[in-house]
């Protein structure tokens, strides 16, 4: 990943570059269908993108928080059926 290699060498990414690069991560890591290692590979590069707030602030980026919320929702908001099966304890 371009992120990783940059970091490598200490150089310094220009922050429009910088943005474009994590929109573009961004966008691959909430992409459907998407294979686990590059959602994984691709998060380590929004990692390594977005880990310095002296870089970007709020106002450079702002991502869509709907993707975020779609995957979100299958696991954690369970409807209220799923939560009583998950939740019984088989007598032995």
């Amino acid at each position: 990943m371009p992120a990783q290699s940059w970091s490598m060498l200490k150089y310094p990414i220009p922050k429009e570059k910088r943005i474009r690069l994590i929109r573009i991560y961004f966008h691959l890591a909430t992409l459907p269908g998407m294979p686990t290692h590059i959602v994984a590979a691709v998060s380590d590069g929004l990692h390594v993108l977005t880990r310095s707030k002296k870089k970007l602030t709020i106002e450079d980026l702002r991502l869509p928080w709907k993707p975020l919320f779609n995957i979100l929702d299958d696991d954690l908001f369970l409807s209220r059926r799923q939560f009583e099966i998950r939740c019984v304890v088989p007598f032995s």
